[in-house]
């Protein structure tokens, strides 16, 4: 068809005489039409602008006489022109299309926005609605750009798809809607949800979003086709989807396919069709309430939205009661005065517009534009624009709210903490206000994880938060940092006994026994205290470290205790590290060294094996023993370094005692392994290279392992130890009794001796520990076992653990820590008197 001819220009830039005679109330038209807040044009099929709003006018900078005669298509970005000439065409001879987005030139540049085209007669109408402001809004308002990812490109409804059309992931609504369950629909193509008759539709959509030469990512324009999607019951539902090209976008690596159910929009749109009425179709078609104003502040008109979203009743809008359904209104708001006030305001100042963000007391969260009618250039009157962002809002919430909380507790989590450690900090700098960093980590919950769980752990930490929480006032931050520690930002402190009173009531609550279920469980807390400079003069990160410090000075004081950062802490944390610092390559300098404490038959006193302690010759500190420096290589990465210089050393010995004395009269030496060589699963293999290394035979090694090593990992302990057996070396448990181990796990477990913790021994002189000894003892027999009492330090606790039935003992009274040629002195002596075959001294009473 051709493009109609245009009379002279009449002063409002239209042809208002063709427009009337193609039966449109042209004045109401005008006059609404031109104070929405959306850019109208019409076009012919030449894409040729006949006719435009007053502000299509102020957005593309021309004057309504310039514009006629415009080629619409020249306002288009040439990227997004392919898109929008696949939506408009659809259009023609049918009904209102779905919207797109794509970018315009407009009077200062490209600029976003979203267009949806309707048939009018022989005309196009065109609607623009500038993105713009409310981008502002939502930058103004935190998001970042991975955030503005997701709300624009992850709307509730949504599936993730791959470049081949498979459904990557969706959303819980839509497989509602669809009924079908998520586990069905993720992994197929998306074609199996979509109707037959709508299968060419998806495969266009899919091709013109994958289309090289259409940009992708952020700048990739949406598409938006109508589908009819199948339902697990084999019915149909009408989907508005959207397509978006985010394949580049790191954050998201997929097409965005979204959408919405449109079965109530197009019977709304059948509706608006058939009154012909181009203002109606307008009104009626956009999700956002409309409401007109006249000068004089009465209505003029609405759409259903509008009373939809207000919840008016419909009696009030039919009789224009301006008065009840501003009440009406006013009922709903959190801050009713300003909205009044804004109100107000606008009817004072006929030619403003405004732009603002209402909250409801339900809840909801509407957008407010606000832009003057006009009709020939003349402001005739308002028209007020509701669009409710409420999901978006409980997006932005949800997503900053777990951004800054702990998952699992729900309390603040590390960035929060920090941050608001930071501000505290800050504003001592500025005041006289005091305030405190309270630091909690939980003792041995690692073993109280492993053998009962992580769902008995993570039960464990809630009761911790709850506990926590109890002991805080509502002003302070209590938080979970990670695994099992804990942290308190206490302000505005009175004095620092306040801090101290909630150290003590934490560490006090956490000792209480704790019941999961059927199960109770112990836990207790290390508890660290620093308190922020009145000056300000340290940093956030300063008074953590501190706090740390002190956590850790309580857990090496016996844990279940608090205690207040000192300088000399951190004095002790300098001299740790220079301690770990000389202590690598202490070994391959020879500095080392390894000494023998005998173990004796406690009934014949023969010499059964030696125990391997190391000690450590420091060139500044002189001889240390393995308190000094032991739990540091544990923690660090020296622990397997000095653990595999000790087997290497001990093997060593034993074979030159051999080379001296023969296999007869060698006893077997015992060599500690940490809980990292107990786990690692190529110890098998270090010990017999090291054995073929020595020619010392598997049976004159007793490898010790505690009770904590064998429960961190236990099926990791019984498959090594289970190697170890079967290649001849035994296997001894240190420290019996302070661990968690059960009976099961004894059985379990390949175990040739049970050492009794020295604590109880040096009580077995007693009668309530004798009997504890007593039952260890019983155990270890029953169990096949030869029980080893260590730490024995008089001849009456020999005496009496013989009594009880003690088979092997060691400790001061019997002998000390001696050198590899005191022991050899003495194996050489047993060998002369006989010893070595039963016959010798016995030690226990001397």
């Amino acid at each position: 068809m051709g493009s109609p001819q245009l009379p002279a220009h009449d002063g409002a830039g239209n042809d208002l005489a063709a427009m009337a005679r193609a039966g449109l109330d042209v004045s109401q038209l005008a006059g609404i039409a031109a104070g929405l807040p959306d850019l109208l044009l019409v076009v012919d099929s030449n894409a040729t602008a006949l006719w435009a709003n007053r502000s299509a006018e102020r957005f593309f900078g021309i004057s309504l006489a310039e514009g006629f005669g415009l080629n619409g298509l020249d306002l288009i970005h040439p990227d997004d022109l392919s898109v929008a000439l696949l939506s408009l065409t659809s259009v023609q001879g049918k009904e209102v299309g779905t919207p797109i987005e794509l970018r315009l030139r407009a009077h200062d540049g490209w600029r976003l926005a979203e267009l949806v085209g309707a048939p009018f007669g022989e005309f196009l109408v065109l609607s623009i609605r500038d993105l713009t402001e409310r981008r502002r809004w939502e930058v103004a308002h935190g998001e970042d750009a991975r955030f503005r990812s997701l709300v624009q490109n992850a709307p509730m409804i949504t599936m993730l798809v791959d470049a081949n059309g498979i459904v990557e992931t969706s959303s819980a609504a839509l497989s509602r809607m669809l009924g079908h369950d998520q586990e069905w629909l993720e992994g197929r193509p998306l074609a199996s949800i979509v109707a037959h008759k709508d299968q060419g539709k998806l495969v266009a959509a899919l091709a013109t979003v994958l289309d090289p030469a259409v940009p992708v990512g952020t700048l990739a324009p949406a598409l938006t086709v109508d589908l009819l999607c199948r339902t697990a019951s084999d019915s149909t539902v009408p989907f508005a989807v959207t397509f978006k090209n985010l394949l580049d976008d790191p954050t998201v690596q997929a097409l965005v396919v979204s959408g919405h159910d449109i079965t109530d929009r197009l019977v709304a749109e059948q509706a608006l069709l058939s009154t012909n009425s181009v203002l109606a179709a307008t009104l009626e078609s956009t999700g956002d309430g409309i409401l007109v104003v006249g000068s004089d502040g009465h209505f003029v008109n609405y759409n259903q939205r509008f009373v939809e979203m207000w919840r008016i009743p419909d009696d009030v809008m039919r009789s224009r009661d301006d008065d009840r359904a501003l009440a009406n209104v006013k009922a709903q708001l959190r801050d009713p005065e300003t909205f009044v006030a804004k109100v107000r305001e606008l009817y004072g100042n006929p030619e403003a517009e405004s732009h603002d963000i209402l909250e409801l007391v339900d809840g909801r969260v509407f957008e407010r534009v606000s832009l003057p009618q006009r009709v020939d250039g003349r402001v005739m009157g308002r028209v007020w624009n509701f669009r409710d962002i409420t999901d978006n809002r409980a997006l932005q919430d949800e997503l900053v709210h777990q951004a800054f909380h702990d998952a699992l507790t729900g309390l603040a989590n590390q960035a929060l903490f920090r941050d608001r450690v930071d501000h505290a900090v800050a504003r001592l700098a500025r005041s006289s206000d005091r305030m405190a960093i309270i630091l909690i980590d939980l003792d041995d919950f690692k073993t109280v994880n492993d053998s009962l769980g992580h769902t008995v752990g993570d039960e464990l930490l809630l009761t911790v938060a709850d506990r926590l929480r109890a002991q805080v006032r509502p002003s302070d931050t209590a938080a979970r940092l990670g695994g099992d520690e804990f942290a308190v930002l206490i302000e505005d402190l009175a004095d620092e006994a306040q801090a101290i009173g909630v150290a003590e009531r934490i560490v006090a609550s956490l000792r209480l026994p704790v019941t999961l279920g059927s199960r109770q469980v112990s836990v207790s807390a290390s508890v660290g205290i620093a308190f922020g400079q009145a000056d300000g003069s340290m940093d956030g990160p300063a008074l953590l470290r501190n706090a740390d410090l002190a956590m850790y000075t309580a857990k090496s004081r016996g844990k279940s205790c608090y205690r207040v950062f000192a300088p000399e802490m951190h004095r002790a944390a300098v001299e740790r590290l220079e301690i770990e610092s000389s202590l690598r390559g202490a070994a391959a300098r020879g500095e080392l060294v390894v000494q023998y404490q005998p173990i004796y038959e406690l009934e014949s006193g023969r010499l059964q094996a030696a125990e391997a302690l190391v000690r450590w010759q420091h060139p500044e500190r002189g001889l240390l023993g393995p308190g000094a420096f032991i739990a540091l290589a544990e923690e660090s990465d020296l622990i397997d370094e000095i653990g595999d210089h000790v087997l290497r050393e001990s093997l060593a010995t034993v074979q030159a005692w051999r080379s001296t004395v023969g296999d007869a009269g060698v006893p077997a030496v015992n060599v500690n392994l940490s809980p990292h060589q107990l786990l690692d699963p190529g110890l098998p293999e270090l010990i017999a290279q090291r054995l073929a290394e020595s020619g010392v035979p598997p049976e004159l090694l007793i490898l010790e392992i505690t009770e904590g090593a064998l429960m961190a990992d236990p099926a990791m302990a019984t498959q090594n130890l289970e190697r170890l057996s079967s290649a001849g070396i035994r296997l001894a448990v240190d420290d019996f009794g302070t661990g968690y181990s059960s009976l099961a796990y004894l059985q379990r477990f390949p175990i040739d001796f049970l050492k009794i913790d020295g604590s109880f021994v040096a009580e077995v002189l007693t009668t309530g520990d004798a009997g504890l000894v007593m039952a260890i003892i019983q155990i270890a027999h029953t169990l096949g076992l030869r029980p080893i009492a260590e730490g024995i330090e008089s001849a009456e606790q020999a005496l009496r653990l013989l009594e009880l039935g003690c088979d092997l003992g060691q400790g001061y009274h019997l002998a000390r820590p001696l050198d590899a040629d005191a022991v050899h002195a003495e194996i050489v002596a047993n060998v002369a008197e006989g010893r070595d075959r039963g016959t010798g001294g016995n030690r226990v009473g001397r």
